[in-house]
């Protein structure tokens, strides 16, 4: 067991004095905590990791304030995960922007998995949109006019109101 934890469901405004104050009681030291606060608003985003001096403490910790009240919430307490690796963001998959000496970029896009050999419709391999349209045009099968019975004179309801003169 690691000494950092994870303190979730904290009021957003808790402060650093009060946690500290909340997780030392019982002669428990605490080195250090950290209340995440979102990039945007600079605001708290209701969990907080707080690391103690010892794995004895934190077990302690955990066993003493999981469940219990601070402020008007619940406070969730667990030993604090690994940081997994970067995910989708606004950066992207994988973290940080490239940089002109990260190497070659990875190829372009590929066929598409429907196996017709068209690309993507970005890159640098993408046709302009007037040749993509004009390769639907001719894939696509015209529509056949039908004659047959009831013709309408080249729109449609045209000849239903030539009857009412009756």
């Amino acid at each position: 067991m690691g000494k950092r934890l994870y303190v979730g469901n904290l009021p957003y405004d808790a402060d650093e004095a009060g946690l500290r104050a909340a997780f030392s009681k019982d002669g428990r030291i605490v080195e250090r905590v950290h209340i995440v606060l979102d990039r945007e608003t600079q605001r708290p985003r209701g969990f907080a990791f707080v690391e103690m001096a010892t794995d004895e403490q934190a077990k302690l910790a955990i066993a003493t304030m999981d469940g219990t009240l601070f402020g008007t919430r619940q406070l969730r307490v667990t030993e604090a995960e690994e940081r997994r690796p970067g995910g989708p963001g606004p950066r992207g998959p994988g973290g940080p922007p490239r940089g002109p000496s990260d190497g070659p970029r990875p190829a372009g896009p590929g066929p598409r998995p429907d196996g017709d050999g068209s690309r993507n419709r970005f890159g640098p391999d993408a046709k302009p949109k007037h040749e993509r349209e004009r390769e639907q045009r001719r894939q696509a099968p015209r529509r056949m006019h039908d004659d047959s019975g009831d013709s309408f004179r080249g729109r449609r309801g045209a000849s239903r109101f030539d009857d009412d003169e009756e």
